[in-house]
């Protein structure tokens, strides 16, 4: 087995691995749903590339793509497929922008002033945020008391979250008053405690079906958080599970945007590739011809690409189905286009294709991008 045959199997391995990465993380409803649906329509002529790599390799075909270039982009698509991976983790977790150190610290800081502003309200003396994950573990925590040590902070998020009060509101989903912790199994009291707490509010941080964290504000005598305080902290916790939920959609909409760029750039080196036949058709002309595509009309790509249309190319009977398919397909950006036509051989002779393209866009303008196969080659 030849260097290119081995080449060209690790991108069409690297190419599915994609395909199934893709499909899971645009179930993740961020991006708007005209550029998720390209997205999955980049992929899915994707897919259908690697396809005819493989079957071309069954066989016994060649590529012709030049090793080193194959080398590289295999070398890309592994990279991007870790990222994906990490990503789908992250997505799954939901820790809020766990993979950016200056997200996080920004969220972090606008969560600290949320909580100063809190008990400045209800002229609590202390408070604290809980961050969680879907399986309700903590993922981080903000205190307003200075010089708590990290082990401090792991028992106190241990107990709480356990047998006390963050724990019941955790479970039960709604804010919930502590008129006197003396009367209360639900509050704990640390050991060497250096405050004192009789009265104490907690309101979870909810999002759909999912509770993203939990606020406790306290106060050292009982009584204290009377109504409207309850509402306003309830209030005021939907308002950080806005922000919490806002920053998670932005730091993905913005990962798929980017990975959006890949698949465009990489469709766009397919055409400069030998991979697999590949157009672009824009006002009903060839705009770019690789030479794969120019073998299946066994014609050279300039004659291609000075074809006043791309109807003398295509069969009689074909011309107008395939116009029109053309045409959708550049109005509906939500489009994949799945097509079979005969095209014309310069030997005079009709081959029958099967094609997968896409809305994209060559020289700021709409086009069609398609990778072709002939029919009968698979």
């Amino acid at each position: 087995m030849d260097d290119q045959t081995l080449l060209k199997g690790a991108l069409n391995d690297e190419l599915g691995l994609l395909y199934k990465n893709v499909t899971q993380l645009t179930s993740v409803k961020s991006l708007p749903e005209a550029d998720l649906q390209l997205l999955r329509g980049l992929v899915s002529v994707l897919q259908f590339a690697a396809q005819q790599m493989a079957q071309q390799q069954a066989s016994g075909g060649k590529l012709t793509a030049d090793v080193a270039a194959l080398r590289e982009k295999i070398a890309q698509l592994q990279q991007e497929n870790i990222a994906y991976q990490k990503q789908l983790q992250w997505t799954q977790d939901r820790v809020a922008l766990s993979r950016t150190a200056t997200g996080k610290m920004r969220l972090k800081a606008t969560l600290k002033q949320t909580l100063n502003r809190a008990i400045e309200i209800t002229e609590a003396t202390s408070g604290s945020i809980f961050l969680l994950d879907d399986a309700k573990v903590v993922t981080d925590c903000i205190l307003t008391r200075s010089g708590t040590t990290e082990r401090e902070r792991q028992s106190l998020v241990g107990q709480v979250l356990e047998k006390g009060l963050a724990g019941w509101v955790v479970e039960h989903r709604k804010v919930e008053t502590i008129t006197d912790t003396s009367l209360d199994s639900r509050w704990i009291n640390l050991p060497n405690q250096p405050y004192r707490v009789r009265s104490a509010i907690c309101a979870p941080m909810v999002a759909g079906n999912r509770i993203l964290g939990v606020m406790t504000l306290t106060h050292p005598e009982p009584r204290h958080f009377q109504p409207p305080l309850p509402e306003l902290i309830s209030a005021m916790a939907d308002q950080m599970a806005l922000v919490l939920e806002t920053i998670n959609f932005q730091t993905i909409n913005s990962d798929l945007s980017h990975q959006l760029s890949n698949h465009q750039e990489f469709c766009h080196w397919l055409l400069a590739s030998e991979v697999v036949g590949a157009v672009m058709v824009q006002d009903n002309k060839f705009v770019q011809v690789n030479g794969q595509a120019a073998k299946l009309f066994g014609q050279e790509t300039d004659i291609l690409l000075h074809l006043p249309s791309i109807s003398s190319a295509i069969a009689y009977e074909d011309i107008d189905r395939v116009r029109v398919a053309l045409e959708k397909c550049q109005i509906d950006a939500n489009r994949i286009l799945v097509i079979n036509f005969g095209i014309n051989h310069k030997s005079g002779q009709v081959t029958t294709v099967t094609a997968q393209g896409l809305k994209l866009t060559f020289q700021n303008k709409p086009a069609v991008f398609l990778v072709l196969s002939e029919l009968d080659s698979q």
